[in-house]
């Protein structure tokens, strides 16, 4: 057995000291980014609360009760009308957010692909097309190519 010099020894142990350094470095940007997901849904979180808490505080109507009709094409009361419009403009904009966070890489795939089928099923309810439509002329063509809207004529 050869005699091992100390310069050997010392770069030996610098070498893993380094790879020591760069696992926590990884083990670090790990934790971060699954902080950074646990404050994005926190954010949804109380976005979607707000929404509803501020319909409790303006009026009678409630939220379910809206969306319900909206899901079954019923008739809307003008005070229901400007909820559910209201309402399809805040998804539009989450819908954009949520997008943004998906390129980033902070949205799983799978909640990604439930939130487009979520927000795809939506802009395709009647009530909601014309406040959708508009909106959207205003988003990114990548964004607005996932939508994937019926003809407004299916309305009815």
């Amino acid at each position: 057995m050869k005699n091992v010099s100390v310069d050997v020894l010392i770069q030996l142990v610098g070498m893993l000291g380094l790879l020591a350094g760069l696992i926590f470095v990884g083990l670090e940007m790990r934790q971060s980014q699954i902080i950074a997901l646990s404050a994005q849904q926190q954010s949804r979180t109380e976005l979607f609360t707000g929404i509803v808490n501020s319909l409790n505080e303006s009026g009678d109507e409630s939220l379910f009760e809206v969306l319900t009709k909206v899901t079954n094409n019923e008739p809307l009361s003008p005070a229901e009308t400007k909820v559910s419009e209201n309402y399809a403009f805040q998804l539009v904009w989450i819908f954009e957010n949520d997008f943004i966070q998906y390129r980033n890489e902070l949205i799983d795939e799978n909640v990604w692909q439930a939130k487009l089928y979520s927000f795809r099923t939506a802009a395709n309810l009647c009530h909601f097309r014309g406040a959708i439509d508009y909106l959207l002329q205003f988003m990114s063509s990548e964004l607005t190519a996932l939508v994937d809207l019926v003809p407004e004529s299916e309305c009815t």
